[in-house]
């Protein structure tokens, strides 16, 4: 039986883990088996992977590169890349900028097949070098998928808005870079960070590195082999925006009656305000509450193009989704509804809105939900894995497919 591999890890809530495993129930519903290898527990990870028929395996997956470097240990002490052995096609998923982790989003060979939740870090990471297999951008699918008529609607209508995000704070950040770095590049990251931060509903945040690039041109330096700066400036720019837009937005939804569930925010002061503080990160929990929510809050991550989990968690429960202006929600109905800019005063109308108008909250939640699963069914996401996989798979075969010409040398020995 075809059969497809995730390996998972350990992160935050185990909030990538469980995406992992819904798209692995979306394999099964296509009749594909899925199969989880848990890195965590090292000691029987290899007794699990001796137990996978491995010649029905179509592909592997993960997200940001858990396991593609996986060695095993020979009986005579050496060890080997179990992936390069066995040549199997592994897909893996990435939903931030490659500025951050360089090292995982280095494409090692063709069998390695690396696809992104945003067009932007797509852009960024075909700008960079060590790539040596595929790069794409795919659109996210639904995750957590509940039928609608399993909700409990009267509950949803007086359920609560929920904001599942940690916290940062800008101004902490502030003082990291004045403690460590030198006059100019301090001086550079500062005006860099003060234009992003007065610039926040416009397209500058969306591919920093424009922004970097073009500045240093303006000053006359040459940034072509200063890489690892440049992926420096990206990712400290990218962080510090980023803090910047949640804290505004809880300062804004500190005087409305909204759930706010998270780490980090001991920057912000809570007392005596209406919104509700929970310090808590749990992934598992939270696809209960948004399911029984009126609706959740959502922020992406310095990008326009495609959703963030949050918004794709949300239809899957049919839930309304409130996020910040984004190109991708033109394709949607009451897109005008949906979004806010980041100011006080757009964030709070537009939660206040929903609050007042329960009903209709919940219907938008519905009816996006399924537009957006008709737009981006399951089925798109795996078909691209799917054939990539087939690619990778042919270019990657130890000598040319039975019965093919025999005037040729295929595969070339100087690309082995």
């Amino acid at each position: 039986m075809d059969t497809v591999v995730l390996l998972s890890g350990t992160t935050r809530g185990d909030t990538l883990e469980n995406l992992g495993r819904s798209l692995g129930r979306d394999f099964v519903s296509h009749g594909i088996k899925f199969i989880e290898l848990s890195m965590r527990d090292e000691a029987h990870l290899i007794e699990s992977i001796k137990l996978v028929n491995f010649e029905q395996v179509k592909l592997i997956f993960s997200w940001a590169s858990m396991g593609m470097g996986l060695t095993v240990r020979r009986e005579n002490g050496t060890y080997f890349d179990l992936w390069h052995e066995l040549r199997i096609p592994f897909v893996t998923f990435h939903g931030d900028s490659p500025a951050y982790f360089f090292d995982r989003h280095v494409v090692k060979d063709s069998k390695f097949i690396t696809l992104y939740g945003f067009a932007e870090h797509c852009e960024l990471r075909k700008r960079l070098p060590l790539v040596r297999g595929p790069i794409d951008s795919c659109w996210p699918i639904i995750a957590d998928d509940t039928p609608v008529d399993s909700l409990d609607l009267e509950a949803k209508r007086n359920g609560k808005i929920l904001f599942l995000k940690n916290g940062k704070d800008p101004n902490e950040l502030r003082r990291l870079w004045t403690n460590t770095l030198e006059p100019f590049p301090l001086q550079i990251i500062f005006e860099l960070a003060s234009y992003l931060e007065n610039h926040l509903d416009e397209c500058a945040g969306n591919q920093i590195d424009d922004l970097i690039t073009k500045y240093f041109i303006n000053c006359g330096y040459d940034l072509d082999h200063l890489l690892k700066l440049r992926l420096f400036l990206i990712a400290q720019l990218d962080d510090y925006i980023r803090a910047v837009k949640c804290t505004r937005m809880i300062e804004a939804l500190l005087d409305l009656p909204v759930e706010i569930r998270g780490n980090n925010w001991s920057h912000v002061d809570f007392t005596g305000k209406k919104a509700t503080y929970i310090d808590e990160c749990d992934y598992v929990k939270s696809v209960g509450l948004i399911r029984n929510s009126l609706g959740l809050i959502d922020m992406s991550p310095n990008t326009v193009s495609r959703p963030h989990d949050r918004f794709v968690r949300a239809c899957g429960a049919h839930t309304f989704c409130l996020t910040n202006e984004q190109q991708f929600l033109e394709e949607l109905p009451n897109r005008e509804h949906l979004s806010f800019r980041f100011d006080k005063e757009s964030i709070q109308q537009r939660v206040a809105a929903a609050l007042d108008h329960r009903a209709a909250t919940v219907d938008m939640g519905i009816e996006v939900a399924e537009a957006y699963r008709k737009k981006h069914p399951s089925e798109e996401l795996i078909v691209q894995m799917l054939k990539y996989a087939s690619l990778a798979k042919l270019d990657n075969l130890r000598q040319r497919p039975h019965g093919s010409q025999d005037f040729f040398v295929w595969p070339p020995s100087s690309l082995q």
